[in-house]
């Protein structure tokens, strides 16, 4: 699963109750990471935490390190993310050292020594010390910093030490959608693609699935594949973030594909959207198979090789000849995932 780190500024908020001002997480930043766990993505943000959130905890002293613990969690997890994402606001481009504000102080304290630093960790905003961590790794995998916002790029908004990358503007459904697969690609290039993901519509029954998987078991006996399918899923896990995990896992989309399947509000509206994105961004290949006749020639689907002629639908085949056409389908599969010489 993609790891991401959110670094973002918080904001000031009146508390009516207090009747005084004070900074408070940026909610806007909290929506973002929940969709991105809702679709797959291990987001790690300081108030998962703090409030012990989605099996996290506060960050404890170290035995024997005198620096602050969330100053070490912070730069700890800008180092393990696959991908950091840099929410960019005024506030949080003010808060980069690089800006003329803070003069030369920023060049002669990130110069120091590490345990001058640390001994002087309080006489610097917190903030100087994400920044540090943030310069020292992007020098060396630029790649997985992805500036994000609300809006239009304003230059304003942008951190200095970042101008010139590019932006990614996630108002919007299609920008959010960018964001995803760009997560995605970053952590497939230390991760690729590999496995089977097998899409079909409950109204089908299991029959095709088990069929498939019978004739699919070779690959996970000899070579480790996985073969996926919602079946998988285990009680009390959390369903729909499941199927998005093994989506962003998975090598091969495969579709059994009926009227049901095309009719399905879940696969229509939620899982083959997201497939035939993959398809088109991150390298997924589609592979469908006609297991009953359908109007598949009014789907995205048609833009796609079937697996097997879509005029003999396996279930106009007698037995034997199914066994046959899964045989092939297989070793089809095995070729894509590339076990076997096409």
């Amino acid at each position: 699963m993609a790891v991401v780190f959110i670094s973002y500024s918080w904001i000031d908020e009146f508390d009516p109750v207090q009747n005084r001002w004070g900074r408070v997480p940026n909610p806007r930043v909290r929506e973002l990471a929940d969709r991105l766990r809702n679709d797959g993505v291990d987001v790690r943000l300081d108030i998962y935490f703090r409030d012990g959130l989605h099996g996290f905890s506060q960050p404890q002293p170290i035995p024997g390190n005198p620096q602050d613990p969330w100053l070490a969690w912070s730069a700890q997890q800008i180092a393990e993310a696959d991908s950091v994402l840099l929410f960019c606001t005024p506030e949080y481009a003010y808060s980069d050292p690089a800006h003329r504000m803070f003069n030369g102080e920023w060049s002669d304290w990130s110069q120091l020594n590490e345990t001058t630093r640390i001994d002087r960790q309080h006489d610097v905003p917190f903030r100087w010390w994400d920044w540090y961590a943030i310069n020292r790794e992007s020098s060396e995998r630029p790649e997985k910093f992805i500036l994000i916002g609300l809006g239009h790029y304003h230059r304003d908004q942008m951190p200095p030490v970042n101008h010139g990358a590019s932006y990614t503007d996630i108002a919007t459904e299609a920008g959010y959608n960018t964001l995803l697969m760009r997560i995605l690609q970053v952590w497939h290039r230390r991760v690729p693609r590999q496995g089977i993901f097998i899409s079909y519509a409950h109204n089908d029954g299991d029959h095709w699935l088990q069929m498939l998987r019978v004739h699919l078991s070779w690959l996970e006996r000899n070579h480790g594949v996985e073969i996926w399918s919602d079946q998988n899923i285990q009680p009390g896990q959390k369903w729909r973030r499941s199927i998005q995990e093994a989506l962003h896992r998975a090598k091969v989309a495969v579709l059994l594909v009926s009227e049901n399947f095309l009719n399905s509000d879940f696969i229509t509206n939620s899982e083959l959207p997201k497939m035939l994105q993959a398809a088109e961004s991150d390298g997924v290949t589609i592979f469908w198979i006609p297991v009953r006749s359908s109007s598949y020639r009014q789907s995205p689907i048609s833009e796609f090789q079937s697996a097997h002629p879509p005029e003999k639908p396996l279930s106009s085949l007698p037995a034997p000849e199914q066994d046959q056409a899964f045989v092939a389908i297989a070793e089809k599969l095995a070729a894509i995932l590339g076990l076997v010489e096409r």
